[in-house]
């Protein structure tokens, strides 16, 4: 696994960059003032623009750090921030990394987090050199298992009733998905 840290990244329609502290009002707008994001995430909705000001300065610390793989994620038409993808576990030992990613609910369903995601496992797999990418999903949110599977993870296990979903109260499954280098 080598320590490249997280480089800009283009596709199609995406670029995939660092965050910057004067992205914070956009991503307060897009995505972390979104009920229909906070559902799904292990974070709580953020009230103001200063909980995500402080939020972006913690991401930006990050990048100090070694193997540190974080994206901001931008429409390279409009250059509209409309998610973010990083990886919320790193084992060097193991050469392995779990992600994780959000989209703002007005980007759903147009492929652009399975854009994002099909370019992230070819970075880290191709120019980070990790052997084992993982990521995981809420039961009540099926709709990020489907964004692994066309991504070409691989279902791995369920761990049953092993998180509350804070919408519901209720005891939810964490269903596991990987890609392994080949």
């Amino acid at each position: 696994m080598k320590n490249v840290g997280s480089n800009l990244i283009e596709t199609k329609r995406l670029i995939l960059r660092k965050v910057e502290l004067s992205d914070a009002p956009k991503i307060f707008e897009n995505w972390c003032s979104d009920p229909l994001v906070s559902k799904y995430v292990t974070w709580d909705m953020h009230k103001s623009v200063n909980d995500t000001i402080e939020y972006v300065k913690y991401k930006v610390d990050l990048y100090n750090r070694d193997y540190r793989f974080d994206w901001l994620v931008v429409l390279k038409d409009t250059n509209e921030p409309i998610g973010e993808i990083d990886c919320v576990k790193t084992s060097v030992n193991y050469s392995l990394v779990e992600l994780g990613y959000c989209y703002s609910s007005k980007y759903w369903n147009n492929g652009f987090a399975t854009e994002a995601l099909v370019a992230v496992i070819k970075y880290l797999s191709e120019v980070a050199c990790v052997d084992k990418i993982t990521a995981c999903h809420i039961s009540t949110n099926p709709a990020s298992g489907k964004v692994m599977q066309k991504a070409g993870m691989s279902y791995d296990a369920t761990l049953k009733e092993y998180v509350v979903d804070k919408n519901t109260k209720q005891r939810a499954d964490l269903v596991y998905y990987s890609y392994s280098k080949k």
